[in-house]
This record gives structure tokens, sequence and C-alpha cells, in this order.
């Protein structure tokens, strides 16, 4: 699956993703500084899968719009280790997310 890290999410976390996935960041696009409308339109051609921080994106979009699916890390601080621990589940629950909805991926109790 075609991923992409928003500008929000360390690029370092690009690494801890499976070879099942290619991950690029925002940053390495030249995408940095978009606004959300604006990278959502240029995600969905190049990507299934945008991962960020912004919690309210879900709310501030009508994702139905869009042929991509966004997830939402909920980690306990910007640190590689916290992202970093929410990448299995983020593996795991990528498949059962369809275009134009959003999953909120929270830190393993």
């Amino acid at each position: 699956m075609r991923v992409l890290l928003d500008e929000d999410i360390d690029v370092r976390l690009r690494h801890e993703f499976s070879a099942a996935h290619e991950v690029e960041t925002v940053q390495f696009r030249g995408w940095k500084g978009l606004k959300n409308g604006e990278l959502l339109a240029r995600a969905e051609e190049h990507f299934e899968v945008l991962v960020t921080m912004d919690d309210h994106l879900p709310e501030q979009r009508n994702l139905k719009a869009y042929a991509l699916r966004v997830a939402v890390l909920r980690a306990r601080s910007k640190r590689l280790p916290d992202l970093a621990a929410l990448v299995p589940e983020l593996e795991r629950q990528l498949p059962g997310i369809r275009p134009g909805e959003a999953v909120r991926i929270h830190p393993p109790a």
C-alpha cells in the first residue's frame, strides 16, 4: 500500500513500516505547507493512505470526496518511539479502511 506521512510526523517513521508498504513523506514530495484540501487532492493521485497527527482533519474535510484513506495517529508525543509504537496497529487496520474514511490509531494499552 502506498502511504504518505504528513508533515507533522517525524520523517524517520517511514523506516518502521514493513516492506508491504511504500512510504513517502510530505517533505520528500515538496508538499510541505500545503493546506489540507490541496494536500488531500494531491495525495489521492499518488497514495492510498495519508497518515497524520491532525486529529481535526476528519471533521474539517469531507473525506468521502477523496479516494484516500486517512489514519490519525494519537501518540503520546511526536517522539519517534511513541509514533513507532503505533505502526503495528496501523498496519493491522490499513486493509479494513475504505477510501473516504478515517481511523484513529491509539497507543497500545
